[in-house]
């Protein structure tokens, strides 16, 4: 009993002393820049941020606090060390794997793909070629241990899938997405950024006199590290305070937000167990390993594909209906929320006139005055309510008609919308959208290889 205890308090300090470490206040500073690159685009679409910058960092460190300290206690248990799984060969693959798609910044395909030249190394050139071995690079890179890293890419993902669980929907951003058909439909932007305090192991070869701290169970690493101590030495563990960032970026389309984050969460969980007991297991059994190292990057890619074309081939949720507008989201605060108009309301009727798209929508509100009597349907039960406009800033007598709310911009009705807080479903030919470019992958590889070889060759003469 003693044991945890002395264990605990020196996890606890040291978690509490990684929130105060550079790193973990540059990846806050980078996921705030997020936010803003975000609330940007809402500025745009809406003339007004959807979700408040202050708000969405606070959320992420709330959720992220308790992400990195759940992460942190398993490494603990597992006794993996960073000596072990090789970052320094995982995140410049990382970095390179962004220059061609930014979703593949990810640890399941880089680590997938330094596995994969470890086993090369070993299996294939080195006794082909044992020259190989006095290569510093090659020799640091055969001594990764495989086990440790399938743990640590199984134990990230199954904490974001925690993350992505209980946080993943909150702060989404409706958008208007123009699709493959041409048709403007409605979506929801899911876009989340958590920092990660975190606590990890290192481990050093020490003489055994210098050993000092708590001694710790004989079962004890689980993983057992690499370096083996000689004669009069003992590997010596200690925890330093790091930090993480993880992110999490999706698209609803037939689903809600809720749905969608809650159901992306269940199927990356179940990768995440089962790369975890391939992990864990490896360490006893080593056939494993292959099959491992193998599933971690196109299990990923596999999860990916069969969740975007779940999404993409259902039936879009926010389309134009064949009667009345629907409410995508109707701000709190807002005129529209204190009227008593919810999400997913169908209306159907502005002052007794049937309004049948958005911009029409708009249009009879902008030629109201203050009262707005609104009608429509919520389930199955008609409603109405009255809609207190804001006039502050309007000429008096003077009410735009649809033409001259074009003409000033085509973004001016939507802006109207938001600050009276209605974002309604678009119509199939909204002027305004947002559309989804597939990334060229050749094109992109040809840059990349033009800017390490120093762009074109000249000719000899």
């Amino acid at each position: 009993m003693q044991i945890l205890v002395d264990i605990g308090g020196i996890f606890l300090t040291t978690f509490l002393i990684s929130l105060f470490t550079p790193i973990f206040w540059i990846v806050l500073f980078l996921i705030l820049m997020q936010y803003r690159r975000m609330a940007a685009m809402e500025v745009k679409l809406y003339g007004q941020p959807i979700n408040k910058i202050g708000r969405q960092l606070l959320l992420s460190f709330a959720i992220g606090l308790p992400g990195g300290f759940l992460a942190s206690a398993v490494l603990l248990f597992l006794g993996l060390s960073l000596e072990q799984i090789g970052l320094y060969f995982v995140w410049p693959v990382a970095l390179l794997l962004l220059l061609i798609n930014p979703r593949y910044l990810c640890f399941s395909y880089a680590g997938g793909i330094v596995g994969v030249a470890v086993l090369g190394f070993r299996h294939l050139l080195l006794p082909l070629a044992p020259e190989l071995a006095a290569n510093t690079v090659v020799e640091n890179l055969v001594q990764i241990h495989l086990p440790a890293l399938l743990v640590l890419i199984g134990l990230l993902h199954l904490v974001e899938a925690v993350l992505i669980y209980f946080g993943g929907h909150l702060g989404s951003s409706p958008l208007y997405l123009k699709r493959d058909n041409g048709m403007v439909v409605g979506a929801f932007s899911l876009q989340r950024f958590w920092p990660l305090p975190l606590v990890a192991l290192t481990v050093a070869l020490v003489a055994q006199t210098e050993i000092v701290g708590v001694n710790m169970p004989q079962w004890w690493p689980i993983l057992k590290s690499t370096l083996q101590p000689g004669a009069g030495q003992s590997l010596q563990y200690m925890l330093v305070p790091v930090a993480a960032g993880l992110g999490y970026a999706d698209l609803a389309l037939s689903s809600t937000p809720r749905e969608r984050s809650a159901l992306s969460a269940k199927w990356l969980a179940l990768y995440s167990v089962i790369l975890l007991i391939v992990g864990v297991t490896a360490e006893y059994w080593p056939l494993l390993i292959f099959p491992g190292v193998v599933f971690a990057p196109l299990g990923h890619e596999l999860l990916v594909l069969l969740s975007n074309k779940r999404e993409n081939n259902a039936e879009p949720s926010y389309r134009q209906a064949s009667e009345g507008v629907k409410l995508m989201m109707v701000l709190p605060g807002t005129p529209a929320a204190k009227a008593g108009l919810t999400e997913d309301d169908l209306i159907l009727t502005v002052n007794g006139n049937r309004v049948d798209s958005g911009t029409v929508l708009m249009q009879a509100i902008e030629n109201s005055y203050f009262m707005v009597l609104i009608g429509g349907r919520r389930g199955t039960d008609l409603f109405s309510v009255i809609l207190k406009k804001d006039q502050s800033g309007k000429k008096e007598g003077h009410f735009p008609d649809l033409s001259e709310i074009l003409g000033r911009s085509a973004y001016s009705a939507l802006h109207r919308c938001a600050a009276l807080g209605i974002i309604p479903v678009p119509a199939a030919d909204s002027p305004v959208y947002l559309e989804l470019r597939k990334p060229d992958q050749l094109n992109r590889l040809k840059l990349i290889f033009g800017k390490l070889t120093g762009g074109r060759r000249q000719k000899g003469c």
